[in-house]
């Protein structure tokens, strides 16, 4: 039996987007593989890989991040000879592109059966049925177990009722919703993800430039845990994991490193968690692992670490273990709408992490979200002048997003904002929605505003002579942090602050000129 994943490509509106590793694919080819083993061939195609390197300008001004030649795709397909393909969608940003990728894939391969999965397919399974009928079946949640249980049904092993997680048409042409699939216990049980489906030489030094912190190539990302038992309003994840948070043992996360640092020569290692932080005796015995081993890595967390988790000794194990960058996803500085936000951050507390990270070493940077449904102009001034005094090396200001499955796109529903849908851009500085209070308009101008004047804020914040001792000396310990210091100046030049130059003074059509970032 031949399986084919797909990785699509992707339609981004500026170029400083880019993406990890499919692990998810990866997660489930590893899986596949490991329960039908010689009755199985797996070949993941990866869409974005195949030409993120290489941008394409589209006709709408937007660009196209890898491949979508349909001939090429064609053989590929053809080639392999799939009994299954598999898409992922796993962001809303990106549905248009999966759902692309999906019908390119059906109109090459009509006759076999195609599975879409990932987090935006489990929040929207019957809508992405009922409007893409070359779409056979939605697989909800966690799907390795779910995938093989559909793999035996496609051999006319079991019947495809009796697989839950799913989402698939009757032969009436009926969506069938089957009951949630029970979460795997024990991560552990799970293989360590083969990388050998993918190029990891591609991904381990594509340049992230929407990741400035990088400090170390070859680069290779991790999973460690999955779920979040957090309630934020903004964020659907736990449509995905239910709240629910499990967690690899520190035996099996030091395994799959150093089989990176064995097959791939991997020098820095991002963790892709949702939640590393919950389990605070694990992320010690993790760190004290590093701190005593001879070969120095570096380590970066991508989902931000949440203030009220960690205190002044967690952070002085994380920069001994290799952590060189801190992100606070404070998400607001006013006190009302952080009360709507859910969120357990104590904005004194904050203040003091940040103080203590930036004395230690760490570069730091926030999250700031503005355009809450409720929130009013004052509200959003709180925020940008807590961001500006709060000490952060960098800060980002992104327009509040209804995503589907959270509470807040609820909120955007009842009050009827939700009339342009789901947004598809990839701009975070831009608002896409009205609030109750301002229009998309005014806040994307407030959002800009403020990210404008970040960098003349911090060229006066390092002036003063105490900042510059206590904040930016420390990050300043050795010739390596010398030269990543000048290459956060080089990145944030071509990808940030060129492009605000540009923006601000020539028009947002300035930044459509093509350009390879590899």
């Amino acid at each position: 039996m031949n399986l084919l994943l797909i990785n699509p490509f992707i339609t981004v509106s500026e170029l400083t987007v880019d993406l990890a590793e499919p692990l998810g694919l990866v997660y489930l080819a590893t899986y596949a593989k490991e329960k039908f083993g010689d009755d199985i061939e797996i070949s993941i195609l990866d869409l974005y890989e195949m030409g993120a390197d290489k941008p394409r300008r589209l006709d709408n001004g937007y660009f196209l991040l890898g491949i979508d030649d349909e001939a090429l795709i064609r053989q590929r397909i053809e080639a392999f000879a799939p009994d299954l393909i598999g898409v992922t969608c796993n962001f809303t940003a990106y549905a248009p592109d999966a759902i692309r990728a999906a019908e390119i894939a059906h109109s090459i391969a009509p006759d076999v059966p195609l599975v879409m999965g990932g987090a935006h397919a489990t929040m929207a399974p019957e809508a992405l049925l009922e409007e893409n009928p070359f779409i056979d079946f939605i697989v909800r949640e966690e799907g390795e177990v779910t995938l093989e249980e559909l793999l035996l049904a496609i051999r006319g092993e079991r019947e495809v009722a009796s697989v839950d997680g799913l989402v698939f048409r009757s032969e009436e042409g009926q969506i069938v919703r089957t009951p949630d699939r029970k979460f795997i216990k024990d991560l552990n049980d799970i293989p360590i993800p083969d990388r050998s489906y993918i190029r990891m030489d591609r991904y381990s030094t594509f340049p992230r430039l929407s990741t400035w912190y990088t400090r170390k190539k070859p680069i290779a990302s991790i999973i460690t845990s999955r779920g979040c038992p957090y309630d934020c309003v903004f964020c659907s994840t736990k449509v995905m994991w239910r709240r629910r948070w499990r967690g690899s043992s520190v035996e099996r996360i030091i395994e799959e490193i150093e089989y990176l640092e064995r097959e791939y020569n991997v020098k820095e290692v991002t963790i892709f968690d949702d939640q590393f932080f919950t389990r605070r005796e694990r992320v010690r015995e993790f760190c004290r692992y590093f701190i005593q081993r001879e070969k120095k890595i570096a380590f970066s967390y991508d989902a931000g670490t949440s203030p009220w988790l960690v205190d002044e000794d967690m952070l002085v194990l994380l920069k001994q273990a290799g952590f060189y960058s801190i992100r606070f996803p404070i998400e607001t500085g006013n006190e009302e709408t952080l009360a709507y936000v859910n969120k357990p951050v104590k904005l004194d507390k904050s203040l003091d992490l940040i103080r203590v990270a930036n004395k230690l070493g760490f570069w730091t940077s926030g999250n700031f979200i503005l355009g809450f449904p409720y929130e009013e102009r004052e509200q959003m001034d709180d925020t940008i002048r807590y961001a500006y005094n709060s000490g952060l090396d960098f800060a980002s200001f992104i327009a509040a997003r209804p995503h589907k499955g959270s509470e807040m796109y609820e909120t955007f529903k009842k009050e009827g904002l939700l009339d342009k849908g789901i947004a598809h851009t990839s701009l975070y500085d831009v608002s896409d929605y009205d609030t109750t209070k301002l229009t998309a308009k005014e806040i994307t101008e407030i959002i800009q505003r403020a990210a404008r004047g970040w960098y003349v804020h911090k060229v006066k914040f390092f002036l003063n002579p105490r900042n510059f001792v206590n904040a930016f000396l420390p990050k300043l310990q050795s010739w390596d942090d010398l030269k990543y210091m000048t290459r956060i100046v080089f990145v944030l030049l071509k990808a940030r602050i060129i492009p605000l130059i540009k923006k601000r003074y020539f028009g947002s059509g300035s930044q459509a000129k093509v350009h390879s970032t590899a």
